[in-house]
């Protein structure tokens, strides 16, 4: 079913461990975050989401767009 969806999924290499490792140990995020943050970051895109944590990060860490509970 996921695999319908107008997605693409990216997998879970060394620079994207290292980059999300260094994410969570500068902030306060989960590590799952963190994979976001690091994804969007290496991607040049935008985070999605609704959690209050990523919110919080500065604009030079990721560009967020906020979602709607």
């Amino acid at each position: 079913m996921l695999r319908k969806l107008p997605l693409e999924l990216i997998a879970a290499r060394e620079q994207l461990v290292l980059e999300a490792g260094l994410i969570k140990a500068a902030h306060r995020v989960s590590y799952a975050d963190a994979f976001a943050v690091a994804t969007a970051r290496l991607e040049g895109g935008t985070l999605l989401t609704g959690d209050p944590e990523v919110h919080v990060l500065p604009r030079e860490v990721v560009t967020v767009t906020k979602l709607a509970p």
